[in-house]
């Protein structure tokens, strides 16, 4: 079966994840694109804040790495399985503030949901992962 339009779209931009290139991931979405992730009580606006987001991802897992499983499409929505290892090695951003780097691994599956748009943007993208179980990996957080 040969892959869509949207569903190269989807693998370039995990590509660029894996290439550390938050820049290259953010061209991926629309200038107005809107992201939920569980990470974050507000949902993140505009391909600048998805940028910084991935920034700041790359930022505390330095050899981040995504893999994705099979892909589907409906329509204009492509939905995909993924898994994020990587090392805590720098900060990580959160709600709470910075989390300092605790050296531990993370191994965290999830899910995508992302709506294109007829230029092959994503315009709004859904992902659902377990935050909490990713918090419990990198470690207990020293009180400060």
């Amino acid at each position: 079966m040969n892959a869509s339009p949207l569903t190269s779209a989807f693998t370039a931009a995990v590509e660029a994840v894996n290439a550390h290139d938050a820049k290259t991931f953010a061209a991926t979405y629309a200038a107005d694109a809107v992201v939920h992730d569980p990470l974050y009580p507000q949902p993140l606006k505009g391909r600048d804040a998805i940028e910084q987001d991935m920034v700041e991802l790359l930022r505390a897992f330095p050899d981040a790495r995504f893999t994705v499983g099979p892909l589907l499409q409906d329509g204009e929505t492509v939905a995909g399985e993924y898994t994020l290892r990587g090392t805590h090695l720098g900060p990580l951003a959160s709600p709470e503030g910075e989390i300092a780097a605790t050296g531990n691994s993370i191994d965290n599956s999830g899910a995508v949901f992302s709506k294109f748009n007829a230029d092959g943007e994503v315009i709004e993208e859904r992902r659902y992962y377990d935050a909490a179980g990713l918090l419990a990996q990198i470690g207990p957080v020293a009180a400060t």
